[in-house]
Formats: C-alpha cells, sequence, structure tokens
C-alpha cells in the first residue's frame, strides 16, 4: 500500500517541520523527499556570495544547530545590520537559484520565527532547516580552511566598505569592483613583495 501526501502549511513555527520530518522517519518502511538537498559546492557558492553580515548570521545557525538568535546577532554585530544580512541571503539564494546552482524547492535558508520577547518589530530568531545544517557546516571549514582567498578578501574589503557607511549589498559590490579594477596592480605588488623578501 503506498500513499503520497503533500502537505501546505503556513503560520507553524520552524520547530514544528522539524518535528513532523522526525516523526515520519520513524515509520518501519518509508520513502520520504523534502526536495533537493544543495550541495556542499552550493553552499560554498551562496556562502561566498553573501555579506559579511549575512556570514555572521549563518554561522550562528550553524552553530546554533539550525537556530539563530536575533538578540545574539544584534548583541554581536550590532543594531540595524540583520536587515542587511537577511536581504543579502534572499538576493544570493534568488540569484543561484536563477542560474540553477541553488534548488529551486529550497528558497530560504532561514526562516524568521517573526517577533519576539525583544520587541514586536524585532526578528527572535531564524531557523535553518535541519537538513542544510551539516551541508552549511562542511562549506563554512571548507571556506574557513582556504584562509585568505579571493572571497575572504572580499569580505574584509566589504566590512572596510560597511564601516566607511555603505550599505552591506553596496559594500560587497564595490569591493569586488575594487579587486577587478586593481588586480594587475595588486599582482605586481605581491610579485614585488616576493621578489624582495628573497
Amino acid at each position: 500500500m503506498s500513499n503520497s501526501y503533500t502537505l501546505h502549511i503556513s503560520g507553524a513555527p520552524p520547530e514544528w517541520f522539524d518535528k513532523l520530518y522526525e516523526l515520519a522517519t520513524q515509520l518501519p518502511t518509508h520513502t520520504l523527499t523534502t526536495g533537493d538537498a544543495p550541495t556542499v559546492e552550493a553552499a560554498s557558492a551562496l556562502y561566498d556570495r553573501v555579506t559579511p553580515d549575512a556570514k555572521h548570521l549563518l554561522r550562528l545557525a550553524v552553530q546554533g544547530n539550525g537556530r539563530a538568535l536575533g538578540a545574539d546577532f544584534r548583541e554581536q554585530r550590532g543594531e540595524g545590520r540583520l536587515n542587511g544580512a537577511t536581504t543579502s541571503l534572499a538576493r544570493a539564494t534568488r540569484t543561484l537559484t536563477s542560474q540553477g546552482n541553488w534548488p529551486s524547492s529550497i528558497p530560504a535558508v532561514l526562516t524568521s520565527t517573526k517577533a519576539g520577547p525583544e520587541g514586536w518589530r524585532k526578528t527572535h530568531a531564524f531557523h535553518m532547516p535541519a537538513a542544510l545544517v551539516p551541508v552549511f557546516r562542511t562549506a563554512i571549514h571548507q571556506h574557513d580552511k582556504g584562509g585568505a582567498g579571493a572571497q575572504s578578501i572580499v569580505g574584509h574589503l566589504a566590512d572596510v566598505y560597511m564601516k566607511a557607511g555603505h550599505a552591506p549589498q553596496d559594500a560587497t559590490e564595490y569591493a569586488q569592483e575594487f579587486l577587478e579594477l586593481h588586480a594587475d596592480d595588486l599582482a605586481a605588488w605581491l610579485a614585488h613583495r616576493a621578489a624582495s623578501s628573497t
């Protein structure tokens, strides 16, 4: 006997979906699909495209096993920066989806739990689906191992632009443009520096 169901549920807290998934996987014989799972490469591509604040929010979600508290983000990164982080994540997800590099079945990496005890206008927490946590954990680990790769440099330069007052999405764009414009000069400087140190 085989039954197939499609559920469309709105308004339930993210934890409810994890409990439903856990319950369904306890059946003795079952096939349960949750859509296409992104690869570590896709998660890395998304991670590399987002602003430093969005990277921090993803890290909080991975460290919290799928839950990032808005209060923790605000305490560590400052008030008023959460909107830029979520906008960056949404844009990167849409871009990668339109390019065919991110599964369309996962339209959002993080889902807001809406207002919490901090106030009606402040997001209480973000939820990352349990299946994405190990994928992003690996992607972030690989990113950290890469050290001073091009995306790491873009992230640091974007931080400088943001400290100068630019919006997060503009800061990342300016950093990428700067590196593209001055790539030859930077290569010459690195070659000169390497020759001088020997």
